[in-house]
């Protein structure tokens, strides 16, 4: 299923929202782990006492692929801005980045190469980088085998929940040998997280707000089973989309008849004005959202990105969907 919600993911977020680092495929048998397989396949590579690496690591990536790498990368060509994120927060900067990538603020500066089209990147020119890793993201088998036919290690992530980027940046730390660095980072942002429970708990399931989750102004959102539910979920609201799977598109009756409480936008970036149009909307005056003024933007790359930042993107949806707990 996940394949067929990550081709709206590359129109919405690749397309649209500037690679904000979800990741795109389609429905081309790849071979999907779950997460507790795929976590046990990729400890061997751990030495518990001292949290060594030992090559060569194999691991099994997103894609369903057994990865072998031989040795400690040193030069990463990263084509997914949520992994570009926490491979420098381990302190490992890739040698080239996509033009999407924007955190952190020198990480384009540092590269050797920034490459203009992720979703087809020139071949010949990450040749010409001579890379040792490959980090992509989970597209069609077709578009995977051609970076695979390079010959160069390709770790593909792509993670469905907040649960799923810890054990992202775990494994990213294992191919680093950045194990415990990705240790502190994983630690910082469960205690981040935690403070935000701990203020949602407060709420009874009888305060907690229904939620409208806009993506563009087409009405598309995010359903069940995708990374945005989760956020909001966490955040403690009640997704409206709850009852259907993956990126959907609504129309105007439907968001009006399911009358959310609060209205979260990702797309000011490219209209500062999306709040106002929202509330302008012919029917839409007598939403909750509308009436009571919560028609809020948040920031698409913080939000949607699946990596270090997420619990901002989560912090800020909180605030979001409940000030009053917040102040």
């Amino acid at each position: 299923m996940r394949r067929i919600l990550a081709i709206f993911t590359t129109i919405l977020f690749l397309l649209v929202i500037n690679l904000s680092g979800c990741s795109a495929g389609k429905q081309d048998n790849v071979q999907e782990q779950t997460p507790s397989s795929q976590q046990e396949q990729n400890q061997q590579g751990q030495n518990p006492g001292n949290l060594k690496t030992t090559y060569p690591l194999t691991i099994v990536d997103d894609s369903g692929a057994t990865v072998t790498i031989p040795a400690k990368p040193e030069r990463i060509v990263s084509l997914l801005p949520s992994s570009t994120e926490i491979l420098c927060a381990l302190g490992e900067y890739p040698i080239a980045v996509t033009k999407w990538d924007d955190y952190p603020a020198d990480v384009q500066q540092r590269a050797e190469y920034i490459f203009e089209d992720a979703l087809n990147p020139n071949l010949e020119q990450i040749l010409n980088l001579q890379p040792d890793l490959i980090m992509y993201w989970l597209t069609s088998e077709d578009d995977t085998a051609k970076i695979r036919s390079l010959g160069i290690p390709v770790v593909v992530f792509e993670a469905g929940s907040i649960d799923e980027v810890y054990d992202r940046i775990a494994i990213a730390g294992q191919i680093m040998d950045k194990q415990q660095q990705a240790k502190l980072v994983i630690e910082e942002m469960r205690a981040k997280q935690k403070n935000i429970e701990e203020k949602l708990a407060r709420l009874s399931e009888g305060q907690k707000r229904k939620v409208w989750l806009e993506l563009d102004e087409k009405l598309f959102t995010a359903g069940q089973g995708t990374f945005l539910h989760d956020v909001i979920t966490k955040a403690g609201g009640i997704n409206i989309a709850a009852d259907v799977q993956g990126w959907v598109q609504f129309n105007s009756e439907q968001v009006i008849a399911r009358n959310p409480d609060v209205i979260l936008e990702t797309y000011s970036y490219s209209d500062p004005n999306v709040a106002e149009k929202i509330k302008q909307r012919k029917g839409w005056e007598n939403v909750e959202a509308v009436k009571n003024n919560r028609v809020i933007g948040l920031d698409n790359n913080t939000i949607s990105r699946q990596g270090p930042r997420v619990i901002e993107g989560l912090e800020f949806a909180a605030k979001a969907i409940y000030p009053e707990l917040f102040n």
